[in-house]
This record gives C-alpha cells, sequence and structure tokens, in this order.
C-alpha cells in the first residue's frame, strides 16, 4: 500500500508545481533567467515575430511585467526587437541563436523530466492524465474569467 498519505488535489498539485520549480529554476540559473522569462522564451520560439502585446495576451500577463522582462532579455542578449513595418508603434520579437539553443535545451531536459515523471505509467494512463488535465486548465480558465463561480 502506498505509504504517501493524499491529500486535497490542490496539495497534491502544490507538491508537483514546488518542486518542479526548483528543478527548473535550478536548471535555468545559470543563464540569468527568470521561470517567467523562460516562458516568454518558449512562446517567441513558438511564434518568432509575435509583437509584445501578442505576448501579453498569449500568456494572460501584465503588460508592464513583460515589457519589463523582454528589455532585460533585449540587454542579456537574448531577444531582438524590430519595427513592425505594419504597424510603426509595434515591435516584432525575435530570440538570438543563443537563446534558441537554450530553449532546444530546455526541451530536451524538459522531454527528459516528463518521462521521469510519468515512470511506471502506460501510454493509456498518460493520454487520460493529459485529457484530465486539460479539463483541469478549461476549468480554471472559465474560473479566472469570471465564469462559474
Amino acid at each position: 500500500m502506498d505509504e504517501r498519505i493524499h491529500g486535497s488535489i490542490h496539495c497534491d498539485f502544490s507538491i508537483i508545481y514546488r518542486h518542479g520549480r526548483i528543478m527548473h529554476d535550478k536548471a535555468i540559473k545559470q543563464f540569468g533567467l527568470t521561470g517567467q522569462q523562460m516562458g516568454y522564451m518558449r512562446m517567441i520560439h513558438n511564434t518568432p515575430g509575435m509583437s509584445q502585446e501578442e505576448l501579453v495576451r498569449k500568456m494572460k500577463i501584465d503588460k508592464g511585467a513583460v515589457a519589463k522582462s523582454i528589455r532585460d532579455m533585449v540587454d542579456k542578449g537574448y531577444v531582438t526587437r524590430t519595427q513592425n513595418k505594419e504597424d510603426k508603434r509595434a515591435y516584432c520579437l525575435y530570440l538570438t541563436e543563443r537563446a534558441e539553443s537554450i530553449c532546444l535545451e530546455a526541451d530536451r531536459q524538459s522531454s527528459e523530466f516528463e518521462k521521469q515523471l510519468t515512470e511506471g505509467m502506460t501510454a493509456e494512463e498518460i493520454e487520460l492524465f493529459g485529457i484530465l488535465l486539460g479539463k483541469l486548465i478549461a476549468n480554471l480558465e472559465k474560473i479566472m474569467a469570471g465564469g462559474d463561480k
């Protein structure tokens, strides 16, 4: 029998979050990036040329916080900004070669971590877990948007 006493779903997610955060922060510390900045890098990596406003919308983060982080990432040589040809007030964001290599390494480490986390699970269990997480996220987004209170 499993000796670990399960708490509420919230407690279980809290444990996963805290330990994952510790591992994540340890992995990116060498690059002088925050966890949030790594998230921005991944988003820009997946959507090169996106505007800062798009990043704010997709990440659902405060505009000022994003601007400050992007400025810091430009200063550190991870992001470049080029003026948008259609809208001179907007800038397109791109990762530098250095940042691209960091993203690729972070993806490799994430895949390895995911393999370790799902060790002992069948492919069906992993798929079901993904489906259930998707439902939890959809419910959370409704709650955050003010629906289903």
